[in-house]
């Protein structure tokens, strides 16, 4: 039971985004929830600088991501790693773009139901 709820809540992430959805950031974050990460860019072949950015900036990037339909179909792999009363981590890999994957780790608490509190992240090479 307790997998299915941790699984149901980190799909919220990738359809947040892919759906220019950000009630959904409401509905499965925390309000303190924050989202670090390295982004490679492509066009200079190299890692861009650490960035974190809270709820108010994860809001304003799912409702502009994906305006111009660059996330595929794809479904995105999400393994549980570890669920304890309290606290689980998920793995979660997809296509963010055409030829552009992300793995993140999202960290959830338990309050009433499961959130999501922290998102570590970068691209795959």
């Amino acid at each position: 039971m307790e997998h299915n709820q941790v699984i149901e809540a980190s799909k919220q992430y990738p359809l947040a985004f892919k759906n220019l959805a950000p009630s959904l950031i409401d509905k499965f974050f925390t309000k303190n929830a924050s989202k670090t990460g390295f982004m490679y860019d492509y066009e200079s072949d190299k890692w861009m600088d650490i960035s974190t950015v809270e709820i108010p900036e994860i809001k304003d990037w799912v409702k502009t991501y994906n305006a111009n339909n660059i996330m595929p179909d794809s479904e995105p792999k999400i393994q549980v790693l570890d669920i304890q009363d309290k606290i689980a981590v998920v793995k979660v890999e997809l296509d963010w773009a055409l030829n552009r994957k992300g793995c993140d780790y999202i960290f959830l608490v338990k309050e009433k139901t499961w959130l999501i509190d922290k998102i570590l992240w970068q691209s795959i090479l």
